[in-house]
Protein backbone atom coordinates (compact mmCIF):
# COMPACT_ATOMS: atom_id res chain seq x y z
CA UNK A 1 0.00 0.00 0.00
CA UNK A 2 1.35 3.31 -0.89
CA UNK A 3 0.41 6.82 0.91
CA UNK A 4 1.43 8.03 4.10
CA UNK A 5 3.15 5.56 5.36
CA UNK A 6 0.47 4.57 7.72
CA UNK A 7 -0.10 1.10 8.99
CA UNK A 8 -3.72 0.86 7.50
CA UNK A 9 -6.20 -0.75 9.64
CA UNK A 10 -6.79 -3.57 7.05
CA UNK A 11 -3.43 -4.34 6.45
CA UNK A 12 -2.47 -4.23 9.87
CA UNK A 13 -3.61 -8.17 10.74
CA UNK A 14 -2.67 -9.09 7.16
CA UNK A 15 -2.96 -12.46 6.48
CA UNK A 16 -1.54 -12.27 2.73
CA UNK A 17 -5.11 -12.84 1.23
CA UNK A 18 -5.10 -10.59 -1.59
CA UNK A 19 -1.60 -12.28 -2.16
CA UNK A 20 -3.01 -15.25 -2.58
CA UNK A 21 -6.35 -14.91 -4.13
CA UNK A 22 -5.83 -12.39 -6.33
CA UNK A 23 -4.22 -13.21 -9.98
CA UNK A 24 -1.77 -10.55 -10.59
CA UNK A 25 -1.34 -9.27 -14.06
CA UNK A 26 1.63 -7.28 -14.12
CA UNK A 27 2.90 -4.84 -16.56
CA UNK A 28 6.27 -5.19 -18.74
CA UNK A 29 7.51 -1.99 -16.45
CA UNK A 30 6.53 -4.07 -13.17
CA UNK A 31 8.69 -6.92 -14.62
CA UNK A 32 11.60 -5.14 -15.21
CA UNK A 33 11.94 -3.90 -11.49
CA UNK A 34 11.57 -7.13 -10.12
CA UNK A 35 14.23 -8.76 -12.29
CA UNK A 36 16.58 -5.56 -11.18
CA UNK A 37 15.35 -5.08 -7.90
CA UNK A 38 15.41 -9.21 -6.92
CA UNK A 39 17.88 -9.96 -9.18
CA UNK A 40 15.60 -12.68 -10.75
CA UNK A 41 15.00 -13.92 -14.11
CA UNK A 42 11.37 -13.28 -15.06
CA UNK A 43 10.92 -16.93 -15.84
CA UNK A 44 11.53 -17.01 -11.82
CA UNK A 45 8.18 -15.28 -10.69
CA UNK A 46 6.18 -14.47 -13.89
CA UNK A 47 3.71 -17.27 -15.28
CA UNK A 48 1.94 -17.26 -18.96
CA UNK A 49 -1.76 -16.88 -18.84
CA UNK A 50 -3.91 -17.74 -22.19
CA UNK A 51 -6.31 -15.61 -21.93
CA UNK A 52 -8.89 -14.34 -25.15
CA UNK A 53 -7.87 -10.70 -24.33
CA UNK A 54 -4.34 -11.40 -23.62
CA UNK A 55 -1.86 -8.92 -24.30
CA UNK A 56 1.44 -11.01 -26.31
CA UNK A 57 1.48 -14.28 -28.19
CA UNK A 58 3.80 -16.26 -29.82
CA UNK A 59 3.25 -17.86 -32.60
CA UNK A 60 1.39 -15.58 -35.89
CA UNK A 61 -2.26 -16.08 -35.30
CA UNK A 62 -2.03 -17.73 -32.18
CA UNK A 63 -3.52 -17.69 -28.55
CA UNK A 64 -2.70 -14.44 -26.57
CA UNK A 65 -1.33 -14.41 -23.27
CA UNK A 66 -1.31 -12.53 -20.12
CA UNK A 67 2.43 -12.01 -17.37
CA UNK A 68 1.04 -12.79 -14.35
CA UNK A 69 3.38 -13.25 -10.84
CA UNK A 70 3.57 -16.99 -9.86
CA UNK A 71 1.86 -18.72 -6.95
CA UNK A 72 3.09 -21.24 -5.08
CA UNK A 73 1.34 -24.27 -5.42
CA UNK A 74 1.79 -25.19 -1.72
CA UNK A 75 0.82 -22.04 -0.17
CA UNK A 76 -1.01 -20.72 -3.35
CA UNK A 77 0.74 -17.29 -2.45
CA UNK A 78 2.25 -15.52 -4.33
CA UNK A 79 6.10 -16.46 -4.97
CA UNK A 80 7.38 -13.45 -3.01
CA UNK A 81 4.92 -13.62 -0.03
CA UNK A 82 6.95 -14.40 3.10
CA UNK A 83 4.93 -16.43 5.66
CA UNK A 84 6.21 -14.99 8.92
CA UNK A 85 3.92 -16.41 11.55
CA UNK A 86 0.45 -18.65 11.31
CA UNK A 87 -1.99 -16.49 10.29
CA UNK A 88 0.95 -13.00 9.02
CA UNK A 89 2.41 -12.54 5.80
CA UNK A 90 4.26 -9.80 4.20
CA UNK A 91 5.75 -9.09 0.55
CA UNK A 92 9.30 -10.08 0.48
CA UNK A 93 9.74 -7.91 -2.69
CA UNK A 94 7.71 -4.64 -1.48
CA UNK A 95 10.37 -1.94 -2.70
CA UNK A 96 10.28 -3.41 -5.94
CA UNK A 97 6.55 -4.89 -5.95
CA UNK A 98 3.86 -4.39 -9.41
CA UNK A 99 2.57 -1.05 -9.26
CA UNK A 100 -1.12 -2.92 -8.63
CA UNK A 101 0.10 -3.89 -5.32
CA UNK A 102 1.53 -0.79 -4.36
CA UNK A 103 -1.25 1.06 -5.06
CA UNK A 104 -3.74 -1.70 -3.26
CA UNK A 105 -6.34 -1.00 -1.97
CA UNK A 106 -6.85 2.03 -3.92
CA UNK A 107 -8.43 2.57 -7.35
CA UNK A 108 -9.24 5.88 -9.27
CA UNK A 109 -12.97 6.36 -10.41
CA UNK A 110 -12.76 9.03 -12.53
CA UNK A 111 -10.06 11.07 -11.57
CA UNK A 112 -11.27 10.87 -7.64
CA UNK A 113 -9.18 8.35 -5.98
CA UNK A 114 -11.16 6.23 -4.06
CA UNK A 115 -11.22 1.88 -2.37
CA UNK A 116 -11.68 -0.83 -4.87
CA UNK A 117 -14.95 -2.75 -4.25
CA UNK A 118 -13.56 -6.02 -4.68
CA UNK A 119 -11.04 -6.17 -1.58
CA UNK A 120 -10.45 -9.20 0.47
CA UNK A 121 -9.43 -7.95 3.64
CA UNK A 122 -11.07 -6.17 6.42
CA UNK A 123 -14.75 -5.06 6.23
CA UNK A 124 -16.00 -1.96 4.42
CA UNK A 125 -14.79 0.50 7.39
CA UNK A 126 -11.20 -0.65 7.38
CA UNK A 127 -9.72 1.56 5.43
CA UNK A 128 -9.95 4.96 6.00
CA UNK A 129 -9.05 7.73 2.85
CA UNK A 130 -8.49 10.53 5.44
CA UNK A 131 -5.50 8.62 6.83
CA UNK A 132 -3.92 8.16 3.34
CA UNK A 133 -1.60 10.26 1.28
CA UNK A 134 -4.29 11.32 -1.54
CA UNK A 135 -1.94 13.59 -4.00
CA UNK A 136 0.88 10.84 -3.65
CA UNK A 137 -1.64 7.64 -4.13
CA UNK A 138 -3.25 9.40 -7.43
CA UNK A 139 -0.11 10.36 -8.83
CA UNK A 140 0.68 6.59 -8.09
CA UNK A 141 -2.21 5.63 -9.83
CA UNK A 142 -1.73 7.80 -12.69
CA UNK A 143 1.15 6.14 -13.58
CA UNK A 144 -0.09 2.75 -13.26
CA UNK A 145 -2.47 3.99 -16.00
CA UNK A 146 0.64 5.17 -17.81
CA UNK A 147 2.16 1.85 -17.24
CA UNK A 148 -0.08 -0.09 -18.76
CA UNK A 149 -0.27 2.18 -22.05
CA UNK A 150 3.49 1.76 -21.97
CA UNK A 151 2.82 -2.48 -21.77
CA UNK A 152 0.04 -2.28 -24.57
CA UNK A 153 2.55 -0.24 -26.70
CA UNK A 154 5.66 -3.05 -26.33
CA UNK A 155 2.95 -5.94 -26.55
CA UNK A 156 1.91 -4.05 -30.06
CA UNK A 157 5.91 -3.78 -31.00
CA UNK A 158 6.28 -7.85 -29.86
CA UNK A 159 2.81 -9.44 -31.64
CA UNK A 160 4.39 -7.62 -34.70
CA UNK A 161 7.42 -9.17 -34.68
CA UNK A 162 5.88 -12.38 -33.61
CA UNK A 163 3.60 -11.73 -37.00
CA UNK A 164 6.26 -11.59 -39.57
CA UNK A 165 7.52 -15.06 -38.71
CA UNK A 166 6.67 -18.38 -39.60
CA UNK A 167 7.37 -20.03 -36.04
CA UNK A 168 6.82 -19.60 -32.58
CA UNK A 169 9.20 -17.69 -30.20
CA UNK A 170 10.03 -18.92 -27.08
CA UNK A 171 9.18 -17.30 -24.08
CA UNK A 172 12.95 -16.75 -23.13
CA UNK A 173 12.72 -14.53 -26.31
CA UNK A 174 10.24 -12.57 -25.54
CA UNK A 175 11.88 -12.06 -21.80
CA UNK A 176 14.60 -11.15 -23.61
CA UNK A 177 12.50 -8.29 -25.61
CA UNK A 178 11.02 -6.92 -22.96
CA UNK A 179 13.87 -6.64 -20.47
CA UNK A 180 16.16 -5.17 -23.23
CA UNK A 181 13.35 -2.98 -25.11
CA UNK A 182 14.21 -0.28 -22.50
CA UNK A 183 18.06 -0.67 -23.57
CA UNK A 184 16.68 0.33 -27.53
CA UNK A 185 14.67 3.19 -26.80
CA UNK A 186 11.80 1.84 -26.35
CA UNK A 187 10.04 -0.17 -22.87
CA UNK A 188 9.35 1.85 -20.21
CA UNK A 189 10.83 5.28 -20.37
CA UNK A 190 9.01 8.34 -18.40
CA UNK A 191 6.70 5.75 -16.43
CA UNK A 192 8.21 6.52 -13.26
CA UNK A 193 8.75 10.59 -14.42
CA UNK A 194 6.26 12.81 -14.40
CA UNK A 195 2.69 12.12 -13.49
CA UNK A 196 0.62 12.58 -16.55
CA UNK A 197 -2.61 14.43 -17.29
CA UNK A 198 -5.82 12.93 -16.26
CA UNK A 199 -6.93 10.79 -18.88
Amino acid sequence: MSGSGVNLAGCASCEGRCCREYAVNVTVGDVRRLAAGMALHPREFVTLKAKKDGDFRFRPGGPLFDMRLRHRPGTEGCVFLMEIAPGHARCGAYAHRPRVCANFPAALKGNTVSIRDDTLCGGSDSWNLTAMDLPALRANLLRNRAAWREHLRIAEEWNARVDQGWRTLSEDAFYEFILSSDKQGTGSRGVDGPVPAPA
